[in-house]
């Protein structure tokens, strides 16, 4: 009788063994005969799974975002105040990074990065981070206005205000990246969420 292969499961392994390899060997340098080798499957049966390696890359990061998105949906439904709205927000997205996403942000980089010196417009249109970038600046400006509409927060750029939140998470999380014994991401965000927000909250409510 045939052995019945779980498709499902198999591929959850070539993808488990792809971001192994692509964390260690770096995404230009890895061939699907690694990650066939990695997933200990025949290297011909990991392209009945995936037709290539950035195939295999963009499933992953389309699942991340999912993953990312419905935190910031958990966020925004958290709480009735702006400003515990931004808290979650940005708790939930430092707990994801730090508990599952680790290998998925280095390689994220990496591929970004490789994208940009073969100015290959394909891979560019997978890590659109202009895209990223632009949701989730929508998102917490619109936070922010709720909160100085609602008397929460002092007048100011909400715009401004957001782009330099996201800024500043963008870049504790890359120097988390280059370095996990150098900060723990948990604690550094907390910190700078309480000297953002001290620093927009309305005076009477300190």
């Amino acid at each position: 009788m045939p052995k019945i292969v779980d498709k499902e499961a198999k591929k959850l392994e070539i993808l488990d063994a792809a971001m192994k390899v692509f964390a260690e060997k770096g995404f230009a340098n890895t061939k699907m005969l690694d990650i066939s080798g990695r997933a200990h499957i025949g290297k011909g049966t990991i392209y009945e799974y995936f037709s290539s390696k950035d195939d295999i890359f963009e499933y992953v990061f389309i699942h991340f975002m999912k993953t990312m998105e419905a935190s910031v949906t958990d966020a925004l439904h958290c709480s009735e105040t702006p400003e515990e709205k931004i808290r979650c927000m940005f708790m939930n997205w430092a707990n994801m990074v730090v508990q599952h996403s680790s290998d998925i942000m280095e390689v994220m980089l990496d591929f970004w990065a490789e994208a940009v010196r073969k100015k290959d417009e394909r891979e560019l249109g997978i890590v659109n981070l202009e895209k990223i970038y632009t949701d989730f600046r929508v998102i917490i400006q619109s936070i922010l206005e709720e909160g100085i509409q609602r008397g929460h927060f002092r007048d100011q750029d909400a715009y401004h205000t957001a782009s330099l939140m996201l800024g500043a998470m963008d870049g504790i999380m890359i120097q988390w990246i280059l370095d996990k014994s150098h900060f723990d991401l948990i604690k550094v965000t907390e910190h700078s969420l309480d000297i953002f927000l001290s620093g927009i909250r309305m005076q009477s409510e300190e």
